[in-house]
């Protein structure tokens, strides 16, 4: 048994196995967008419009997948609910990867950020949902700013 915060011995191989199919996942988009290694044209076509529509979609994404209630049923997914109702990740194996993946920022934002990118650049219905997405994280920041002011009035 390991404890609290030691890594089960399989979890490097699950966590291995998810970083080389994400790695498969961008160059097969990579490839997909450019047509091989020739035409990099494209990528100088971005511009800070669309660095903030994608970093705004990307955070309401990371958000969405990683805090919001409406996601509680697919993050639940990947836990194992205990006989008090309470879910814990479970020992090991591509549930508690996952699990993982969901529970830390870092890794949702990669994840998310490839997604959101995959959509913006893969279709204009993509385009259409990042907008919305981004329009999404404009309004939690503006919620979020507010809640600040009518902190510092009380």
């Amino acid at each position: 048994m390991h404890t609290h915060n030691e890594t089960p011995r399989d979890q490097i191989l699950w966590n291995i196995l998810f970083s080389i199919f994400f790695l498969i996942l961008i160059v097969s988009f990579f490839w997909w967008r450019t047509n091989g290694l020739d035409t990099f044209g494209w990528l100088y076509l971005i511009d800070i419009t669309d660095i903030v529509l994608l970093s705004l979609a990307t955070f309401r994404m990371i958000r969405l997948v990683s805090f919001d209630k409406i996601f509680t049923f697919a993050r639940n997914l990947f836990l194992v609910q205990q006989e008090d109702g309470s879910y814990k990740k479970s020992g090991g194996g591509p549930r508690r990867t996952i699990a993982e993946l969901l529970e830390c920022l870092w890794c949702t934002g990669i994840w998310s950020a490839l997604f959101t990118v995959m959509l913006y650049f893969g279709s204009s219905v993509g385009r259409f949902v990042v907008f919305i997405l981004a329009v999404a994280a404009l309004g939690s920041f503006l919620i979020l700013l507010s809640q600040m002011i009518g902190r510092l009035g009380k």
